[in-house]
């Protein structure tokens, strides 16, 4: 099945701009994931030889969010059909790669801008690689962490249905930051 994502053609955040500059702003509501929540979910995963960090940690493509959540990152292309023939109790199927957006946020202001739009001290010195952080940013519900894809850099997962505000507060949260602001 062919999804739509806010910010493709036709999709309900169609034009909306997403920085770059000395803060960039990068679009990965596409990548691959899933999630499993309940009794079963850890055990699940673990059956599966991969290691399960601690909770608010991340390790091997894996958010552990609570004692029995777990968002799976850059999934093997078996894990899922794994999970739907294993036996219960195995978590339950939580919808995260269609209710979630993900971005990436980076660029050379990128720790100026965090100190304006999240309330968590996700400095380099507070707030180390591996360490997950269920908070506020960009004025809504979000859950980030350090993922240094080409630098340094975090990614966020929020509410989709958001996906046009949080750009639009990531804009003008960095208009100091920017020569120009794409309107």
């Amino acid at each position: 099945m062919m999804r739509t994502y806010p910010l493709d053609p036709k999709g309900a955040a169609e034009g909306t701009l997403l920085v770059s500059g000395q803060i960039i702003v990068q679009d990965l509501t596409h990548t691959p994931r899933f999630g499993l929540k309940g009794r079963g979910t850890v055990a699940f995963l673990q059956s599966r030889g991969l290691k399960v960090p601690d909770v608010n940690e991340t390790a091997d493509g894996l958010l552990r969010l609570g004692q029995e959540e777990v968002v799976v990152l850059d999934a093997p292309a078996d894990l899922y059909a794994r999970w739907q023939v294993a036996a219960t109790p195995k978590g339950y199927y939580s919808w995260r790669e269609e209710t979630w957006a993900m971005m990436h946020l980076t660029g050379p202001r990128l720790f100026d801008l965090l100190a304006k739009i999240c309330p968590v001290d996700l400095s380099p010195g507070a707030f180390p690689v591996g360490k997950i952080a269920q908070t506020r940013v960009g004025y809504v519900e979000a859950i980030t962490w350090r993922n240094e894809r080409k630098g340094v850099g975090f990614d966020v997962l929020f509410d989709i249905a958001a996906t046009a505000f949080f750009a639009n507060a990531v804009a003008i949260a960095s208009a100091e930051f920017q020569p120009e602001v794409p309107a």
